[in-house]
């Protein structure tokens, strides 16, 4: 009976997802620009926040090369190193979120989509509970939340 009632609330949380909007763990927007302006204004947006540029990779790029068919897509991947080797001392596990990323891409109707994962979701996937640690996951979301907001500001 107990191990009924256990599936039944799994089942239940993977069907309606782990919160609404405010509290789900991918934050999703949508931008005005076509997926390459978007795309520039992500990387000069996580500049201004004073985050290093690592990269940005063109997904469909390689999927083209394999003869998969996605969506345009690219990711941006950015870093404070000072922040990300103090993530990294609260837990190393945190090594998998760094460098940070921002994905951008393009729907079949033109909408260039903006997603990211919620830094708040780190303390949870992370086991982060130092108050220090914590802070800096907040305050690095609301960073990713200003790069973001500047390129999708109207």
């Amino acid at each position: 009976m107990l191990k009924n009632v256990i599936f039944v609330a799994i089942a239940a949380l993977l069907m309606t997802g782990c919160g609404n909007q405010k509290d789900s763990f991918i934050v999703s927007t949508t931008s005005d620009k076509n997926l390459t302006e978007t795309t520039k204004n992500i990387e000069n947006a996580v500049q201004k926040e004073k985050f290093t540029l690592v990269n940005t990779a063109d997904n469909k790029i390689i999927a083209d090369e394999y003869n998969i068919s996605i969506r345009p897509q690219r990711v941006v991947r950015f870093t404070q190193p000072q922040v990300a080797s103090i993530l990294i001392s609260c837990n190393p596990t945190m090594g998998m979120e760094v460098p940070f990323k921002i994905l951008v891409w393009g729907d079949y109707s033109g909408v260039t989509h903006i997603e990211y994962i919620n830094p708040e979701y780190w303390s949870l996937t992370h086991n982060i509970k130092d108050k220090k640690c914590l802070d800096l996951v907040g305050q690095t979301k609301i960073a990713i939340e200003k790069a973001v907001a500047d390129v999708t500001e109207k």
